[in-house]
């Protein structure tokens, strides 16, 4: 394994991570439901196998397309299973994140919504991940940026933030996440 993926979650916790108990202490539509309405294009940026996806899916509707970028195709393959056993396999969009920089020109300004959730940390290039996010994001889109605490300092959350401005985004408001430090920001 590269350097670049030392710090990735492993395939096999994604089975982990979208287990339903999960919901109890971090509920994907009490966390991105108010900022997702039917017909909307978003992203699921480190998407593992949906936890988040899956709800996201369901509020966007048929109308709506929901992104889930994730650098492990065991990953993308169990989300795209998932999304089919739920009905919502032509809503979900997997896209395997590579080292090609034009991966993703086709979704320039497309996004209304992105979520940023316990991946950023794993990302050995985080000012560029913010600069990718926002050419794929629509002016006034929101992004929903959450890492968690014993993971993340909070100088490194700070640090994280800091390099979403300069990628052109602004502060909205901090959000309440537990066992996390997020911030929901906008691109200007």
């Amino acid at each position: 394994m590269g350097k670049e993926t030392e710090s990735v979650c492993p395939w096999w916790m994604g089975y982990l991570l979208a287990l339903p108990i999960r919901k109890y202490m971090q509920n994907p539509d009490k966390i991105v439901g108010a900022y997702l309405k039917p017909g909307m294009k978003a992203i699921d940026y480190g998407s593992a196998m949906g936890f988040f996806s899956l709800p996201m899916a369901r509020a966007v509707g048929p109308k709506g397309k929901v992104y889930c970028f994730d650098l492990q195709e065991k990953m993308l393959g169990q989300l795209v299973n998932r999304a089919k056993k739920a009905g919502l396999g032509d809503i979900i969009k997997p896209r395997l994140v590579t080292n090609n920089d034009h991966a993703f020109d086709d979704l320039k300004q497309k996004a209304d919504f992105a979520l940023l959730f316990a991946v950023a940390h794993e990302v050995p290039d985080r000012q560029k991940l913010f600069v990718t996010l926002a050419s794929m994001m629509k002016p006034k889109a929101l992004l929903l940026f959450a890492e968690p605490k014993g993971h993340v300092s909070l100088e490194d959350f700070e640090e994280s933030v800091s390099f979403a401005e300069k990628a052109g985004f602004v502060k909205r408001q901090p959000v309440q996440v537990l066992k996390g430090l997020s911030m929901l920001l906008e691109k200007k």
